[in-house]
This record gives C-alpha cells, structure tokens and sequence, in this order.
C-alpha cells in the first residue's frame, strides 16, 4: 500500500508490503526490509530496519504524530494515495509562487550538494542529501524553479530547521 509521509516540509512516498511474511517498506525507491514492535511502555515502539534496531515514542500532535528518538523529536503527517492525490490537487490549483526555503527536518549530516546557484530543477530533483539516524535522504525539490542560494557544504554538520537551499 502507498502512503505519504509529511516530516516537517520533506515529502516523502513510502511503500508497505508484506512478502512471505516479511515487511518491506520502500522509501523514495529505497527497500528496506522492517519489522515494527509495540514496547511495554505507553507509546513506545521498536523498529528494526534492515538489522538496526531504533526506538522511539510516539505521541498525537496537532499537525499529524510526534515521533522522539534518539536522533531527535519530528512531526510526521502520513497519507494513504487517496487522501494525498486530492490534496495535491487542491494545492496545485492554488498554485505556488515566490521563493521557497528548504530547511534541515532533521539534525544529521550534509553528504553532498546536488545543486548549484542558478541550476534550473524540477520537482522531485535531487537537491543535497542529508544523513540522519545512519541513512541518507535525499532532499528533493518540491516544486519546478531556480536555485537561488546554497546554504550548506558537503560535510557540514546541520540542526533541526538550518537553512539548506532556497529555490525561487
């Protein structure tokens, strides 16, 4: 099943399936092999993703579900394709206009800059990717324009919220 996860301004597709009693969910065209396990303490979960095993707590949230662990605390919005395809359109009738600024959704560590001052880029392009928790994202432009500034550097170390690109 496809899902879309919000984690502050990164969208992330995500999607769920069960082989042979063994979860997978592929995140952005990236396969993991999972296995998600309540612990005794209210809210608290174990997840083990391709052998690593993370812990985490999950709380309600106004804005979708709190998730805190070790690598920090992340509001997360998830969506099944239904409901993400007809807010997509809704938004897109709307339109988006003026410069948008990318910022770190989470602390980890700039891996490499994808894009340069004035690269032209389309939605869904690689813009830098970012390692957190041992995994490297990719920090893709969510709308078609013009890279306008580069506020990090390959190795650079950045929090929660830090400016990384800004596309106009």
């Amino acid at each position: 099943m496809k899902y879309f996860a919000m984690i502050g301004e990164r969208e992330v597709e995500c999607v769920v399936e069960s082989v042979d009693g063994e979860m997978f969910v592929t995140v952005d065209g990236r396969r993991y092999q999972t296995d998600l396990r309540h612990l005794a303490r209210a809210s608290s979960y174990s997840l083990l993703i391709d052998g690593k095993s993370f812990e985490f707590t999950v709380d309600e949230h106004e804005d979708g579900l709190e998730l805190s662990g070790g690598a920090g605390t992340f509001v997360v919005r998830v969506e099944d394709a239904r409901t993400h395809a007809a807010r997509s359109k809704t938004a897109s009738a709307r339109g988006a206009s003026g410069p948008k600024m990318v910022k770190a959704v989470m602390p980890g560590i700039v891996r490499e800059i994808c894009v340069a001052p004035g690269d032209a880029v389309t939605k869904g392009q690689a813009l830098l990717i970012l390692e957190a928790m041992k995994m490297q994202n990719e920090i893709r432009a969510d709308r078609d324009g013009v890279v306008a500034s580069v506020f990090v550097s390959a190795e650079q170390t950045v929090d929660k919220g830090d400016k990384l690109v800004e596309v106009e």
